[in-house]
């Protein structure tokens, strides 16, 4: 990923660009995008936030 693609992931804090979340996994933004979801085929669901 280059610098210029990073630095507008961050700045517009589209988290899943980042694919944070393995193989398989879905993504989705928080509602107030201060981290994202990785939801697992059986429904377990990781939540990450970023301060």
């Amino acid at each position: 990923m280059r610098l210029g693609q990073r630095a507008r992931i961050i700045k517009t804090k589209q988290w899943c660009d980042m694919l944070p979340c393995l193989e398989g996994e879905g993504c989705d933004l928080l509602i107030n995008r201060s981290g994202w979801t990785c939801t697992q085929p059986g429904g377990r669901i990781k939540t990450t936030t970023v301060s």
